[in-house]
């Protein structure tokens, strides 16, 4: 994939930097109401709406806001002028940009949180940052539709597929819970010291190799290529897997966005009946949430993991 520097693609600047305990707090069906943005991850990072001020410009509509400090890296796509706080910078595109691909970009952004932390804030290094080129946008993004009946088509369709997932947990009482071992095949990674592990994807036989994180957009720990891996130990996109090892890591269950090949403190669940993706993602939910049963030194691996207990979805 190619990556360029934000600041090929972006004006990096420095918000307006007003602070709140400052302004008028109003309604948001206020005339003059103005979002506040601060270095919140929610609510698009509206913390209040405030008094529009004579005289003080607000960032500019369709940019992207950054917090550089608090919760570092959120970013979201501001559609309408806005105040902001301290340590928040925007992002200006240098090209013309649709909604779809700013809010790609919102993700990519968001992506390298895990290169900071509230003794390392965003700074002058964030136009360094590397994102994809625009010409790596997939085209499944690019096309996308927000605005017409289509998006919304395709919302209600997805909506109803996690709908009647939902229903289905509800509905769920202790009868109808099993052991993991009885809804997944369990199947063993690949030992490190079996496999060459490359750093970069430098050709298509690379795939990922994966280990446990917290963060499925970590748990890249490198490229193996998949002429040297057995067969058996090669699983596709769509498959669920769990982190068996580390303090900050373990439990925590994903499913593959691409093939991949885990390493021996990953688990690969294999469905024993067929299931769509929606419930993969719940059974990887529901699995996470037993983490708190574990530690470093009593680890979700082997019979422990078995014994889960789940829903039978």
């Amino acid at each position: 994939m190619k990556l360029v520097k934000v600041q090929d693609l972006f004006e990096v600047k420095y918000g307006v930097n007003l602070d709140l305990n400052k302004l008028e707090e109003v309604s948001v069906n206020f005339p003059e109401a103005i979002p506040y943005v601060g270095r919140s991850e929610k609510q698009n990072g509206v913390t209040a709406f405030v008094e529009k001020i004579n005289g003080v410009p607000p960032n500019p509509a369709m940019t992207i806001s950054v917090a550089g400090g608090g919760s570092v890296m959120s970013s979201f796509l501001q559609e309408f002028p806005y105040y902001s706080g301290r340590d928040l910078f925007y992002l200006k595109p240098k090209i013309p940009m649709s909604k779809q691909v700013l809010l790609y970009y919102c993700t990519a952004l968001t992506m390298n949180k895990f290169k900071f932390s509230y003794g390392r804030q965003v700074n002058r290094t964030l136009g360094e940052l590397l994102i994809p080129d625009i010409s790596e946008i997939p085209n499944e993004i690019l096309n996308y539709s927000i605005d017409d009946s289509l998006g919304i088509r395709q919302f209600e369709l997805l909506n109803n597929k996690v709908s009647s997932v939902g229903n289905l947990l509800a509905g769920i009482n202790e009868s109808n819970f099993k052991m993991l071992q009885d809804i997944f095949n369990m199947h063993n990674g690949l030992a490190s010291s079996n496999v060459l592990v490359q750093p970069e994807k430098a050709n298509e036989f690379l795939i990922p190799y994966v280990r446990p994180s917290k963060w499925q957009s970590t748990s890249y720990a490198g490229y193996v290529d998949i002429r040297t891996i057995p067969k058996n130990k090669v699983f596709p996109a769509g498959t669920l897997y769990v982190s068996t090892d580390g303090a900050g890591s373990h439990t925590y269950s994903y499913v593959s966005v691409e093939p991949f090949v885990p390493n021996s403190n990953v688990t690969v669940l294999i469905p024993k009946k067929d299931f769509s993706l929606e419930k993969k993602l719940a059974y990887a939910t529901l699995i996470t949430a037993n983490r708190y049963k574990f530690s470093y030194g009593r680890k979700p691996k082997g019979n422990k993991l078995k014994v889960i207990l789940l829903p039978d979805l």
